[in-house]
């Protein structure tokens, strides 16, 4: 896959998403799978791996988890 931006090359990595949920809570999910461009650095996240991170979320929430750092090899 070449970068939509930058027409880079994408190779596999990790990054890390940072949420600001309601209330005021903050979630950093931590080493997510993602297609990062090698010349632009833009990083891209396939939608399974989005679908996960969005059910990690909504389990954090119902948790009470108000602040915190998560891994998604981890918790996911």
């Amino acid at each position: 896959m070449d970068c939509p931006l930058c027409k880079g090359k994408m190779e596999m990595g990790t990054t890390i998403l940072p949420f600001e949920m309601k209330n005021g809570r903050v979630i950093v999910v931590q080493n997510v799978p993602a297609k990062i461009c090698e010349q632009c650095g833009e990083e891209y996240v396939d939608m399974d791996v989005a679908r996960n991170v969005e059910a990690l979320l909504n389990r954090l929430e119902l948790d009470g988890l108000s602040m915190g750092f998560v891994e998604y090899g981890v918790a996911a």
